[in-house]
């Protein structure tokens, strides 16, 4: 395995793995739905979110963490200590993750009877707990490959581990189905053990099959003299952070659900009406905001080692360098899709959902796949120079932002759902600007603000081509889905031409991606 691995290809990688997972975790919802009902689906959602959420705050550091010191003692040449960080983490993953799985059992009662209400969910908490024991270890292991810049590893388990968790939840909420929809709801939720075991086999495989061929090569363990409980100290003071901000977003979230009802019925619309407000904005405009963050965290995921590798060799220009390209690929990819769901937002939806009204909160949310792109590889940049901190402080002030803003501008009758979008904009606006002032500041790196600004002006003819070609063509009687895939083509064409023009998107480029 390369330790030098282009991170640009790692984030490719990384992209694939994300789609075909969002793809497959989209997929078996349908047949699941239409075999549970509503009611086996509610029970089904209940115990899920309580496991991601515990997840969340108990490992999403982890993999952050570990890269940056992997990355760091590998650069160093204390070869050793990367391995010693793998074998601390695990051990305190492995302790960490019984402990949580049996509170959560132990729980289940509890929390289905007295926080849920609902006593039928007992079996689906109970039956999805292991999973936070499986996917502890996971994520040291995943955290381990990226230190190294390789991202294969993390991308192959991602997909299999969706790929069989798919297959468990369908094949067994059918074999439990028959004895009730909570044996059938639980046998739903085991697929997430089930996906877990087969990630954690994978990866395990990565792992023995790199240190063989490390022996091989007869690679000789540099220590640097650090104890084992020295970095694992080092390891948890950076996972903390980023542990407890990956569990900010979810919980604004669930404010949201209670904020954006409430201030529209405030202004006169009633229950059905605001929900279902409330479900254009959620539930399908900001699912389509969701695509091109996979390709965003990607590249972030893989900026994280490559900063910190950048930082121990003190190479200022090699990490100004790789912050900036993290920088173009992702605005790259984030400035044509914010323009593309701008100028044809009720097309899409339209499309998509055969609900084109959901394309009034899309129009000012579409500005969000910029901003949350910058905030992901603000945010990523900062925790590879060793401040999570400083991340987790800015998402903090970015989620009260949120409430604040999604509060105050939902309630302005003109605005109604346009004004929880722009306050999800403005709020994330306010945080990815204050991240790339303290990224700056720490680095004395410089933005690369002029070709930023060339793929911007390249979007807008995009944008102008998508617009008059769509009204082209319905203007000559040709339906309006056709038209849209039409113009969507069309502008993806002008895109792509344009910055091969200006060779902002080089061919070169492509081919290092690929074979670096």
């Amino acid at each position: 395995m390369e330790t030098k691995k282009n991170f640009l290809r790692g984030a490719l990688v990384l992209s694939i793995a994300g789609a075909i997972s969002k793809i497959l975790g989209a997929v078996y919802r349908i047949p699941l739905a239409r075999l549970l009902g509503g009611e086996g689906m509610g029970l089904y959602q209940m115990a899920y979110p309580i496991y991601t959420t515990i997840l969340a705050l108990a490992t999403a550091g982890v993999p952050v963490a570990i890269s940056v010191l992997v990355s760091r003692k590998e650069t160093e040449g204390y070869t050793g200590d990367s391995r010693k960080i793998f074998r601390v983490s695990l051990l305190v993953l492995f302790i960490f993750g019984i402990v949580l799985t049996l509170l959560v059992m132990q729980s289940a009662h509890f929390i289905a009877n007295n926080i849920l209400k609902e006593p039928r969910a007992y079996y689906p908490i109970l039956a999805v707990a292991p999973a936070i024991f499986f996917s502890g270890l996971m994520s040291v292991f995943r955290g381990y490959f990226q230190g190294h810049q390789s991202m294969l590893p993390t991308a192959v388990s991602q997909v299999l581990e969706q790929l069989f968790r798919v297959t468990a939840v369908l094949i067994l909420a059918f074999f439990f189905f028959p004895r009730g929809l909570e044996y059938s709801a639980a046998g739903a939720t085991f697929g997430a053990v089930v996906g877990g075991i087969i990630g954690l086999i994978v990866l395990s495989i990565y792992y023995l099959h790199f240190h063989a061929k490390n022996r091989r090569q007869g690679q000789m363990l540099q220590y640097s003299g650090a104890s084992s409980m020295e970095l694992a100290r080092e390891m948890i003071t950076l996972a903390i952070p980023v542990s407890f901000g990956a569990v900010v977003l979810p919980l604004v979230q669930m404010l949201d659900a209670v904020i954006v009802p409430g201030r529209l019925m405030a202004i006169n619309y009633s229950t059905s009406q605001a929900t279902a407000l409330y479900g254009q904005l959620s539930g399908m405009a900001a699912v389509l905001i969701s695509l091109p963050t996979i390709f965003t965290i990607s590249i972030a995921t893989s900026l994280v080692p490559a900063v910190s590798e950048a930082l121990a060799l003190s190479e200022r220009r090699l990490l100004n360098s790789r912050i900036n390209n993290a920088f173009r690929a992702g605005m790259l990819i984030s400035f044509p899709c914010a323009a593309g769901l701008y100028i044809l937002a009720f097309q899409i939806c339209d499309l998509l959902y055969a609900t084109p009204e959901a394309g009034l909160p899309l129009e000012p949310l579409a500005f969000s796949c910029i901003v949350l792109a910058a905030f992901q590889l603000s945010s990523a940049g900062l925790q590879g120079i060793g401040h999570p901190e400083i991340a987790m402080r800015n998402l903090i002030i970015t989620g009260i932002l949120k409430v604040i803003f999604n509060y105050s501008l939902t309630s302005v009758p003109m605005l109604n759902i346009q004004g929880a979008a722009i306050g999800t904009v403005t709020a994330f606006l306010v945080g990815s600007l204050l991240n790339m002032f303290y990224l700056k500041k720490l680095t004395g790196m410089n933005y690369e603000n002029g070709r930023l600004v060339k793929i911007g002006l390249v979007t807008v003819v995009m944008a102008v081509g998508v617009k008059f070609s769509y009204q082209g063509m319905v203007g000559v009687d040709i339906n309006s889905h056709i038209a849209t895939l039409l113009a969507i083509t069309i502008g993806v064409g002008i895109y792509g031409i344009l910055l091969l023009l200006l060779k902002e998107l080089d061919l070169d480029m492509v081919k290092r991606i690929v074979r670096s």
